[in-house]
């Protein structure tokens, strides 16, 4: 990761990710050191005009978190860019995201169309032009615009996840949660019949419930009470791996 403190005005760097290399530009005002780092990510095939696919933009705060955030949008990328706008919605983003305390339907939205949510210590802010912003309880802030219509909500929200990750409290890297189970259906609605419980009219239960947590595990098992259960083992081994 290049020296971004150090970078004179206007002049720019690579940095090589796993998943190809980062552009970076640093800008500051005359007599100005600080300044600010625009970090271009190109996108997997190139294009004659360089392809780019998403633009970060780093305050000195942030460049201790650089190295990571600029790999992880990266890895998300699309492999083709275009000049149009993601092709992701704010509450859909907000609904993938695994950095959530609540996969609850109804987000609130601001006046600006833009969605956001919270964990202990980070929040992101996801604008209907696919803008994804994280900031940290420090005052650190995170910022990209992604670029180009192969983005799609599950990648915009890949990319809030990776931002929360970094700058959250340690207790919110794992928040579990557990869904509501589906309860009376009709066989035929799923293309199978038998087992389970039925009741007249031939409907059946299914009382299954899933168990995820923000780490990205995630099990099926056949009960909520079941799930309750798996997210507090996963804890306790989360837990016990730490002191060891």
């Amino acid at each position: 990761m290049p020296g971004l403190i150090l970078l004179a005005h206007r002049e720019t760097a690579v940095h090589q990710t796993p998943h190809g290399p980062v552009h970076f530009r640093k800008y500051a005002a005359q007599g100005e050191e600080k300044g600010f780092v625009r970090a271009s990510v190109p996108a997997r095939v190139p294009t004659r005009d360089g392809g780019r696919a998403a633009l970060a933009t780093l305050r000195p705060a942030a460049y201790p978190y650089a190295g990571a955030w600029l790999a992880a949008i990266a890895q998300y990328a699309p492999e083709r860019a275009d000049h149009r706008n993601p092709a992701a919605a704010p509450g859909s983003v907000r609904l993938l995201a695994r950095m959530t305390r609540t996969h609850a339907n109804g987000v609130p939205r601001q006046s600006d169309g833009s969605v956001s949510w919270s964990v202990p210590g980070a929040s992101a802010r996801v604008w209907p032009d696919g803008r994804v912003e994280v900031r940290g309880a420090g005052g650190v802030v995170l910022s990209v615009r992604p670029e180009g219509s192969a983005w799609d909500s599950a990648r915009v929200a890949a990319v809030a996840d990776a931002g929360l990750r970094l700058l959250c409290a340690p207790e919110a890297r794992h928040m579990t949660r557990t869904s509501e189970p589906s309860g009376w259906f009709r066989p035929l609605d799923r293309g199978y019949s038998g087992g389970g419980r039925e009741r007249n009219g031939g409907q059946m239960y299914d009382g299954s419930s899933v168990a995820a947590c923000s780490c990205g595990w995630r099990v099926t098992v056949p009960s909520r009470d079941g799930a309750r259960g798996a997210a507090a083992e996963h804890l306790r081994g989360v837990r016990a791996g730490a002191s060891c």
